[in-house]
């Protein structure tokens, strides 16, 4: 009388993987299987058959072997497990400067099922909420090395995560468009000189300040929003002693700026000294 049993390898397996089952009956001369749970032994046969399983759950598998005349079965369990979601994603631009937008696109795929869930640790605490979905928008203010994740969830809740660092650059300082331009006229007086016309033209956005160290300064310092006009600064436009120094800044946030310095001399027309001040630091005038 023939006795029925089977084993299976491997015996943890996952959705997808191929499956071994071996007959391990005594006394049976066929061998005849249900793969499908669907009661019927009609799926495959011979004491050594493969398969693949699509889903995570529970199979229900039954070996029918026989000798002729008489047939036993022998029913046992399949668990087949999940597989996690594989998890990926691009930056574009890969490498960013300052402020820049970027584009955080998942890459993700699941093996065996869909992919339920999507969401992005963007400031590197630890914690995936500041955006979901497949895309994600973000910048930097400043430049460094900040690390961003992505974590994905299957339909069986299965989840993944993915890291990767992204590089943000400074980002190159812009330069005015116009150019800002400073104009003075004036002539000598036995003790110094007297400015005529003293102007500056900026672009708009940009803040004009000036500095004035002498004795007869009207003031010692002033600052002006520019407007993209021509801005004529009349309470310079006098005498000043030898030794008196005027300096004009133009500057903007990220841009270079420009330095004009006048110096009063004695019988002469004034000298002047144009530079430019990179970003951020104002009082550090440097050549072109």
């Amino acid at each position: 009388m023939p006795a029925a049993s089977f084993t299976y390898s491997p015996t943890e397996p996952l959705t997808g993987e191929t499956v071994t089952f071996t007959s391990t009956s005594t006394e049976a001369t066929t061998f005849n299987w249900d793969l499908d749970g669907d009661g019927d032994c009609n799926d495959a046969n011979g004491p050594v058959v493969t398969s693949t399983f699509p889903l995570a759950r529970v199979y229900e598998v039954t070996l029918c072997a026989g000798d002729g005349l008489l047939t036993a079965r022998d029913t046992r369990p399949v668990v087949v497990r999940n597989r996690p979601p594989l998890p990926s994603f691009t930056v574009v631009p890969s490498t960013p400067v300052t402020r820049q937008p970027v584009t955080l696109t998942s890459t993700a795929v699941d093996p065996d099922g869909p992919i339920v869930a999507q969401a992005w640790d963007l400031d590197g605490d630890g914690a995936f909420d500041d955006a979901v979905g497949e895309t994600a928008l973000y910048f930097w203010g400043r430049a460094g090395t900040f690390p961003v994740a992505l974590r994905v969830t299957d339909r069986d809740g299965a989840a993944a995560v993915a890291q990767q660092s992204v590089v943000v650059a400074r980002r190159p300082p812009g330069v005015f468009s116009p150019a800002p331009l400073v104009h003075f006229a004036g002539h000598p007086t036995a003790t110094g000189a007297h400015l005529d016309v003293l102007t500056v033209t900026a672009p708009k956005g940009a803040t004009v300040g000036v500095r004035c160290k002498g004795a007869r300064c009207p003031y010692k310092r002033k600052r002006i929003g520019a407007k993209g006009r021509r801005i004529v600064l009349r309470a310079l436009e006098r005498s000043f002693a030898a030794g008196t120094v005027i300096e004009i800044r133009v500057i903007k946030s990220e841009t270079i700026g420009k330095y004009t310095r006048l110096r009063i001399r004695a019988g002469k027309s004034p000298s002047r000294v144009d530079r430019c001040l990179r970003p951020g630091k104002p009082n550090k005038p440097v050549r072109c």
